[in-house]
């Protein structure tokens, strides 16, 4: 299968290029085992992720629900919301079908958006498991199966045709959602997030932008203004992560970047860990080991010999499809 568009990472928010602006939608094929550390890393957009397991099984943690989908099913997954995915085991293959709302409803608080879509954005969680061996699961599953097929081939009035499924599938998506009737005075953005969500996504932008740094607890929950032990609870809530946990992953994945970007890659690995912010070069090989599973030494041969989309932490930008 071959990629339609191509999307690229910005402080872990994922930006989707699609075909035009009068179609946002696109079919991605994706194998989280080609990724850096074998997942797909924590990660949101602004649009709506249905994904198909086509092969193995999937783990998706999403906020703090972990969530395995199985070869067969499938998953819907809200706008703006963070998420990874992992396979369970090898030789896991996933199709995602990435849209944005606006290829359903052309203003956020117009009458069909806010007797639509508004339910859904409104569910408390934050993605919905579709099973096929279901009586409704098995109608969506198809929908989504006509979706991909009429993309993937891209014969003429595929986009047509694609729309009109799309509202099928969303109609019986949201039918047996709980309506409430909205007016457009009393509406907030319908795009709206948590506050956890807005916190958490001001902290990751902290220590992407300061991580070379001496970071500390304090400067992070400084922050976004809370304390340090909320600071603690709002990561672990909504990442699964302490943020210390975090600083650690992204100043690797950093040196990583770093190593297979590198035209010489000839600098020292005391200077390296440095420029990543971490003040002992045995501390840096010892976490670099615990989290990539080798030395950074021998990630640097391997980054030589292997494709960058393989090996890059950014490899969001699926171009091996």
């Amino acid at each position: 299968m071959e990629n339609q568009n191509k999307s690229v990472v910005n402080n872990y928010k994922e930006i989707y290029e699609h075909v035009n602006s009068d179609y946002p939608l696109a079919v991605y094929f994706v194998k989280p085992d080609e990724y850096f550390l074998n997942k797909i890393h924590w990660h949101w957009h602004e649009e709506i992720e249905i994904d198909i397991v086509r092969e193995g099984n999937a783990i998706y943690t999403i906020g703090e629900d972990i969530i395995k989908v199985p070869c067969g099913n499938a998953i819907i997954i809200k706008s703006n919301v963070f998420h990874s995915i992992e396979s369970e085991g090898e030789d896991c293959s996933i199709i995602s079908i990435i849209f944005s709302p606006s290829i359903l409803f052309s203003d956020s608080i117009s009458a069909m958006s806010l007797t639509y879509f508004k339910p859904f954005l409104n569910m408390h969680d934050k993605a919905k498991f579709i099973n096929p061996s279901d009586r409704v699961g098995k109608v969506l599953f198809s929908y989504i199966e006509d979706i991909i097929d009429y993309n993937l081939n891209r014969e003429y009035g595929y986009e047509l045709l694609t729309k009109s499924v799309l509202y099928q599938f969303w109609f019986l998506l949201v039918k047996d959602i709980p309506h409430k009737e909205y007016s457009r005075k009393s509406v907030v953005n319908v795009n709206k997030i948590s506050a956890d969500e807005e916190r958490i996504k001001d902290a990751i932008t902290f220590i992407q932008d300061n991580y070379p740094e001496n970071i500390s607890l304090d400067d992070i929950a400084s922050s976004i203004h809370i304390s340090k032990s909320e600071c603690c609870r709002l990561f672990k809530r909504t990442i699964s992560l302490t943020p210390f946990e975090y600083l650690t992953r992204y100043r690797i994945l950093q040196a990583c970047d770093i190593m297979i970007k590198s035209q010489r890659n000839d600098e020292s690995i005391s200077y390296l860990a440095g420029s990543v912010g971490f003040n002992s070069a045995s501390y840096f090989n010892k976490l670099f080991k615990e989290y990539v599973g080798c030395t950074p030494t021998e990630f640097r041969k391997k980054s030589k010999t292997e494709r960058r989309d393989k090996l890059s932490p950014f490899g969001m930008s699926f171009s091996h499809i």
